[in-house]
């Protein structure tokens, strides 16, 4: 009996997909991701952000719509826009990839907005983060913990 249902397993995997099989969905590797950190967390303060660069390698449009990390309560994509000169930082609900374009989460615009972080994050620790973007769906990544000064760019790769 097991060599019947061997060989039938054999006979499906050598016919491949049927002829009308929908392709296959756009893998993740069609976004990279580089330059990721996250600045250590001083003692007493329950929140951080997070910065990466994602681009886009795909033929179609993408879109950042949210994060989330075992680390904090819960994560927020934020920009910074000026209003009647003054600073403010939002909750953005999306963030647009356009094909062959890269997006930026730097300090001093959009970011990764971590709640609720405990324990501090901390230099040399990694903090593993999901994306969710609307094509390409869930990616992790893992953000190195260092200070600013020390984020220079470097390819952490997906």
């Amino acid at each position: 009996m097991r060599s019947l249902a061997a060989a039938l397993l054999l006979a499906l995997a050598a016919c491949g997909a049927p002829a009308d099989a929908p392709p296959a969905a756009q893998p993740a590797q069609a976004l990279h991701i580089d330059n990721a950190w996250a600045p250590p967390t001083p003692r007493g303060v329950d929140v951080s952000a997070g910065y990466l660069t994602i681009t886009n390698n795909s033929s179609a449009d993408d879109a950042l719509i949210g994060a989330s990390s075992a680390r904090a309560e819960r994560v927020e994509v934020h920009e910074m826009t000026m209003q009647d000169g003054v600073m403010q930082m939002r909750p953005a609900a999306r963030l647009p990839i356009s094909a062959g374009d890269s997006i930026a989460l730097a300090p001093g615009g959009r970011h990764l907005m971590f709640f609720g972080v405990a324990p501090p994050f901390a230099e040399g620790e990694t903090i593993p983060v999901r994306l969710t973007l609307e094509r390409a769906g869930a990616i992790d990544v893992s953000l190195p913990v260092r200070h600013p000064s020390a984020a220079s760019p470097r390819h952490d790769g997906h």
